[in-house]
């Protein structure tokens, strides 16, 4: 489209940037001689769903007039392929920073988190939610002003709280980036503000300590993070680095996994975190250290008096439980096969193992239908994401896909061995 001209007054100049929904251009306004941005559906997309979800993007963005948002120029359609012209930001993405730097000064932090919170309070009383609030979607100004002059993009999937408009994200459906979802997101449950908040805080997290809260090679291990375990304290993880006491307050209540003990306003969270920012002067970080799996404080061992795990196998490939048995062995962790039928009591945990996801899912909804459920672990098939968010939403402690990977399923064992004071700690 390089050179064409829309609606006789958008001359396209180069391409911006790509994605799975379309491309950016930047543009010419020739009547207004000015920059824009135009966001371009890919013609294979430009079907009534994918049109409609496009066309509600405008009418966040419309709805949405702050200084720290993207602005909306015009909205039409060119040759059937929807187009939006919008404001053209000449900055850089916090990822592309935090890329570069691993972490920033916490003046700084505090200085960019107070903007996006600003613009995050103007969405929240127009009920919008951005949903996928991450570093990429940041991008960095340089005005006359200041710097970090902050621009929040990409409200492309996010939805309005309204009544008169109609929901275009069905209730059980999973969309966003996995590393800063919230719990309730990940359950593909009905969001709210909070659900951003969560997703500033594990953003914080990243900017403090060089990484986000929960990191894993696969999607659906880190959804699990954010349901079912705690985020290390910042102080805890990174001890050599002069983390304050009250920022790392701040930003674990932020990530807390019940809504209701989160902030609950953009407004109340920004008060927070100018108030902690105050408490705790202005001390810089210092770049993070890389634990070794042995100083890692989530890798723990067993002992001689640890109860065994049982290994319920319904379907497994033999390279792969090879794997599990040697894996759990190096750590000191017994393990028992058993069958369907049989007791789990004195078991530390029941590991189910199912090539066959679906019938490793049936078969742990009958173990928590008993009095005294066992804890649970399904092994299935890799990245079926909705296996996961089914298993986890009903009450499964974990998953962990196959085939397996050694280092990632001896960590998980021994976590949630240790977490319920099954095993000793390790070195």
């Amino acid at each position: 489209m390089i050179g064409e001209v829309i609606s006789a007054k958008f001359r396209v100049e180069r391409v911006v940037a790509q994605g799975g929904m379309g491309i950016v251009y930047e543009g010419t306004h020739l009547h207004l001689r000015r920059k824009v941005a135009l966001k371009v559906l890919h013609t294979h997309l430009a079907q009534d769903d994918t049109m409609e979800r496009f066309r509600r993007e405008a009418i966040v963005l419309a709805k949405l007039d702050h200084p720290h948002a993207v602005r909306i120029h015009d909205f039409g359609i060119h040759h059937g392929m929807p187009y939006i012209a919008m404001e053209f930001i000449d900055g850089i993405e916090l990822a592309e920073v935090l890329a570069e730097q691993k972490f920033l000064s916490l003046p700084r932090i505090v200085h960019l988190g107070e903007q996006v919170l600003e613009v995050l309070s103007s969405a929240h009383k127009l009920g919008i939610v951005h949903r996928d609030l991450k570093p990429a979607n940041i991008m960095l100004c340089k005005t006359d002003a200041k710097e970090d002059f902050v621009k929040v993009v990409d409200f492309g999937i996010a939805f309005l709280r309204t009544q008169d408009e109609p929901r275009m994200t069905q209730l059980g459906h999973v969309h966003g980036t996995a590393a800063y979802m919230s719990p309730e997101q990940c359950r593909g449950r009905d969001i709210d503000a909070r659900s951003d908040l969560y997703s500033l805080g594990c953003i914080i997290y990243e900017l403090i300590s060089g990484k986000p809260p929960f990191v894993s090679d696969g999607s659906i291990e880190v959804l699990s993070a954010h349901l079912y375990r705690e985020p290390m304290p910042l102080r805890r993880a990174f001890p050599e680095r002069d983390i304050p006491v009250a920022m790392e307050a701040f930003v674990m209540r932020a990530l807390s996994k019940q809504r209701e003990a989160r902030f609950s306003s953009a407004d109340e969270m920004r008060k927070e975190l100018t108030q902690a920012y105050k408490e705790s002067g202005l001390r810089t970080a210092r770049p993070p250290r890389t634990p070794t799996l042995s100083q890692s404080s989530e890798w723990w061992v067993g002992d001689a008096d640890s109860p065994p795990i049982a290994l319920l196998e319904l379907s497994i490939d033999a390279a792969s439980r090879d794997i599990l048995l040697t894996t759990l062995g190096a750590c000191a962790v017994k393990s028992a096969r058993v069958e369907p039928g049989d007791s789990f009591v004195g078991y530390a945990l029941v590991m189910v193992l199912s090539q066959d996801g679906q019938q490793g899912l049936e078969v742990c909804k009958k173990l928590l239908a008993a009095p005294s459920p066992p804890l649970l672990v399904l092994c299935g098939p890799e990245d079926n994401l909705e296996l996961m968010t089914t298993s986890i939403g009903i009450g499964i402690h974990d998953y962990i896909p196959l085939p397996f990977d050694p280092v990632d399923v001896a960590r998980k064992v021994a976590r949630i061995l240790r977490r319920h004071g099954k095993t000793a700690p390790g070195p």
